[in-house]
């Protein structure tokens, strides 16, 4: 590549996602010279078990912990996903230290002896690849529509896109490069990888190691109903410190269409997602009426031109109440689960709330 500084070595790189839990932009990484042949070699550059903070979206944040076994065996699903035509260079704009950017930004080339651009999205593209994977956020669309004449110059590119709706960038890109490629990813940091849907397909098709709990068999399979999605697996990782759970049910409701695939049909609750995290709004709205007791608020979902979804605060009270909510959002909510705007119920300003920066790769 043309672009960013060629680490030390894969093995430094790794150290620094796994062990001091940063994330080193403007990188490029040959995972090649890490010298992994199968899974065994994976297996011994991972630490026993690994730590995965979810988002907190029904209560405080739940440690997840992943064995480095079941990190492999997930990886492994990835690569083999990615090897039927694989991609000459992964550029990883997902923080590697989350669950989805180190399974697709790390582990999967370093089975597949791939390099890596570590970058933030707005960095430039690298220029001398010729069939890239982005390893996106929401941003990485932003940032190809103003790069339609590099994004036009790849054989072919491929973008990994999780659940949510695309970003309003995202149509626009699709249209002026048609040999690019979406990769749905449904997954969670409870469950990891779930299933992937290839691109213009409907149907989700579940990750080779898992099965539907409830509904396993074809019969059951073929209702035309939405039920909530409940799989069994061997690597869904235990809460903390308690037992490993052999099933999961998930806040994503599904129809299913076969013995292994399925569409999703909603959401339990009123889930927002944002950088790869997602926020139960009736949670949001607890914890903003405990800290401005006796005003009259809502949460409301909206989408965004950015992020894909996010939301605002519609408050029913006079002005110092507005103020009251946006003082409270900006005190109790982390800065990712911050509204768009809070506003009056009533024609009228809103008023502005902080977001996370468009760079979302935190250094």
């Amino acid at each position: 590549m043309t672009t960013g500084t060629l680490a030390p070595s894969a093995a430094t790189f790794l150290d620094d996602v796994l062990n001091r839990r940063a994330t080193p932009c403007g990188h490029d990484v040959d995972w090649s010279d890490l010298g992994i042949r199968d899974e065994g070699d994976l297996l011994a550059a991972l630490p026993p078990v690994l730590p995965f903070e979810t988002s907190g979206s029904t209560g405080g944040p739940v440690i997840r912990w992943r064995t480095r076994e079941r990190l492999v065996q997930e990886a492994r699903h990835v690569a083999d996903l990615l090897a039927v035509d694989p991609p000459d260079v992964f550029v990883v704009h997902a923080p590697p230290r989350d669950l989805h950017g180190l399974l697709f930004g790390c582990l999967a080339p370093a089975l597949l002896g791939r390099r890596a651009r570590y970058a933030r999205p707005d960095d430039p593209l690298p220029r001398d690849a010729r069939r890239p994977l982005f390893v996106a956020v929401p941003s990485t669309w932003s940032h190809l529509r103003r790069s339609l004449r590099e994004v036009r110059g790849y054989e072919r590119i491929t973008v990994t896109h999780g659940t949510g709706p695309l970003p309003e960038a995202a149509p626009a890109v699709r249209r002026a490069v048609p040999r690019l490629s979406l990769l749905d990813v449904h997954g969670s940091t409870e469950t990891g990888l779930i299933g992937t849907r290839a691109d213009g397909r409907w149907d989700f098709t579940l990750a080779p190691d898992l099965a539907f709990a409830s509904h396993g068999s074809a019969a059951q399979a073929a209702s035309p109903s939405p039920v909530p999605l409940v799989v069994r697996s061997t690597r869904i990782p235990a809460d903390g410190d308690g037992p490993q759970s052999p099933e999961h049910v998930l806040a994503v409701l599904v129809t299913p269409t076969g013995p292994r695939t399925y569409r999703l049909a909603g959401q339990h609750g009123d889930p927002v997602g944002s950088r790869g995290q997602s926020a139960g709004l009736a949670g949001i709205e607890a914890v903003l009426r405990g800290a401005v007791p006796g005003v009259g608020l809502r949460c409301v979902p909206v989408p965004d031109p950015l992020r894909g979804e996010g939301y605002e605060v519609v408050v029913a009270g006079a002005e110092h109440d507005r103020r009251a909510v946006v003082a409270a959002s900006l005190r109790a909510l982390p800065a990712w689960q911050a509204p768009r705007v809070v506003r009056l119920d009533a024609p009228g300003g809103a008023v502005p709330v902080r977001l996370p920066s468009a760079d979302e790769n935190d250094s």
